[in-house]
């Protein structure tokens, strides 16, 4: 192998093993929790009750060694349960939302409640509210010693609509009962917490995430951990236990945490946010550590003479991350499902599959008359590729021999080689270009694939959910997800039929983007295996038809007269 040669392995594999080591799921080390209060007790996701039903249970010792006092109120399509001790909602159960066990449950592993509010980021959880609940509407009320009385009224949704069904309303009245003025310097409403839903869901899509100006932005839990070099493991920077950002982050239009396919976002009606606060803590499940992460939003302060009310509305959403319903919501909440660089690509492929899937009834069906339908869109370009890269296979003799008479002369050697396509008519990036249209297609649907919740709970063949990996068996724990193999399978079968073009290096690169591809996609949803397997598998059919048409002729093409003086 030549030295460029190694130099494209050398970078295959790099590429290979820093995914790896930056999204695989692996095992975690249990993390030692963040300096906060004592964590409440989770409420039982059991039946709910016709009516609001309230349960005492002891939480760990605080100065005053306060009860927990849980509420809970059912709505149609949840069960929220508030708690006393940060007057907020401490869980919140899905019912149309199975999970590994039981329903999907918002906050599940969070000691700070959703809409708890304090002074300093983290405390929220020490605070004692009396609740009371009255058919959808619930009520904490806490009156600090200084005479100042907080009391938050939480709408619940009663509709079933999907805009309403999981928006709750929170208005927090601040009034002043004491005698002296009181001045806040700024406060913090908590957005709860986010855990993976499923064991092997990868830790990138757990998230803290805010919206600034019209712009989304997050970080994952990644975020918090000890930087290291990849391969050597020499650390970098150390474990950072908490975010929360020095620089100027006004003018935030929302914050909240999300999973793979659910989230918790709350939205200041009145005032724009001034503060971002989050840290990261371990939920413990049965077979491993899986990491969680909460957060608040820091809102300004104000200033209450006695006698005088301060009034903030807030609307919180926590339930699945469906686009259409976000984006309904009307603050840019459909961010939260990031779609990356070619978000108007991805709508649209949404918006295919769902209308495939409102007469199909499938959602693999779904992704495969949609790859068909791209492939057919595509057949023009790709055959002209095809029969681009075959001229070019018919044109490696010269080629080679004008490399080998300039290898000494490099600037001489490519002025040569572009005379020669020239001559013969042959453009070198032809076939590169069905590649770039269908970029932003692959990475459209990559984007989707992975966070559409529709998805979620689809059986096609032995796939039991299109959203999780299609895992078969496991070997020694590692598992063996077939479909990811069958699409690497058929990228080694695509480009043994492909006609071969380009030098050396470029077709010894080629070689290992089966296995580059195989590592991305191994543990992502099933469902872009499935697209790519499919794709794959058309493309091999396309490329057996243009195999049996009449092998190019290379003829020398009449150049331009060149203008006379």
């Amino acid at each position: 192998m030549d030295k460029k040669g190694a130099i494209a392995v050398a970078i295959a594999m790099a590429v290979m093993i820093i995914w790896q080591l930056k999204f695989a799921p692996k095992p975690t080390p249990p993390l030692p929790q963040p300096a906060q209060a004592s964590a409440s007790a989770s409420p039982a996701a059991s039946a709910a009750p016709a009516m609001p039903a309230t349960e005492t249970k002891p939480v760990q010792p605080t100065e005053q060694a306060i009860a927990e006092s849980v509420q809970k109120v059912t709505t149609p399509s949840a069960e929220y349960a508030f708690t006393n001790l940060g007057g907020g909602i401490s869980r919140a159960v899905l019912s149309k939302y199975p999970a590994e066990n039981g329903n999907v449950t918002m906050n599940e592993f969070g000691s700070l409640p959703i809409g708890a509010i304090s002074e300093r980021a983290g405390e929220a959880a020490t605070q004692a509210y009396t609740v009371s609940a009255k058919n959808s509407e619930v009520i904490c009320e806490r009156t600090e010693p200084n005479g100042l009385q907080i009391v938050k009224r939480f709408s619940l949704p009663e509709s079933t609509k999907n805009t309403e069904e999981y928006s709750v309303k929170l208005n927090v009245d601040f009034m002043n009962r004491g005698a002296q003025t009181y001045q806040s310097s700024g406060w913090f409403i908590y957005v709860g917490s986010a855990a993976p839903i499923h064991q092997r869901d990868l830790p990138m899509f757990t998230r803290f995430i805010w919206q600034r100006s019209g712009k989304a932005s997050n970080i994952d839990v990644n975020w918090f951990s000890a930087g290291r070099f990849p391969l050597l493991g020499f650390q970098t920077r150390p474990e950072r236990p908490v975010y929360a950002p020095t620089a100027s982050v006004d003018n935030l239009d929302w914050a909240g945490v999300r999973s793979q396919y659910f989230t918790t976002i709350i939205v200041p009606e009145q005032m724009k946010g001034n503060a971002l606060w989050a840290t990261r803590f371990p939920a413990k499940s049965e077979t491993r550590d899986l990491l969680a992460v909460q957060g608040a939003m820091g809102l300004p302060g104000f200033s209450l003479k006695p006698g005088e009310t301060h009034s903030e509305t807030f609307s919180i959403y926590a339930g699945p991350t469906v686009y259409h319903t976000l984006r309904k919501l009307g603050h840019g909440e459909e961010a939260a499902l990031d779609l990356g660089m070619f978000k108007p690509v991805a709508v649209f492929l949404l918006n295919s599959m769902n209308s495939l899937h409102s007469f199909l009834k499938s959602y693999a069906l779904s992704i495969i008359v949609l790859t068909l339908c791209i492939k057919g869109i595509l057949w023009p370009l790709q055959n002209r590729a095809t029969a681009s890269m075959k001229k070019m296979q018919a044109l490696q003799p010269k080629m080679t021999e004008l490399r080998e008479k300039y290898k000494d002369d490099p600037t001489r050697m490519n002025e040569e080689l572009m005379k020669l396509y020239k001559t013969y008519g042959v453009n070198p990036f032809g076939g590169c270009l069905p590649m770039l249209i269908q970029l932003p297609i692959f990475f459209g649907l990559f984007a989707v694939l992975r966070s559409a919740i529709e998805l979620r709970g689809s059986h096609f063949l032995w796939v039991h959910d299109l959203s999780q990996p299609d895992t078969i068996a496991q070997i020694a724990g590692i598992p063996i997800n077939l479909l990811p193999l069958c699409m690497a399978g058929t990228n080694v079968w695509m480009m043994q039929l492909t006609p071969k073009s380009g030098d050396q290096t470029q077709q010894r690169m080629m070689v290992f983007m089966p296995l580059i591809f195989l590592f991305i996609c191994y543990n992502f949803a099933s469902a872009l295996s499935l697209y790519y397997t499919v794709q794959n598998l058309f493309t091999i059919v396309q490329l057996y038809v243009t195999r049996s048409q009449t092998a190019p002729v290379l003829q020398k093409v009449a150049l331009p007269r060149k203008k006379k003086p």
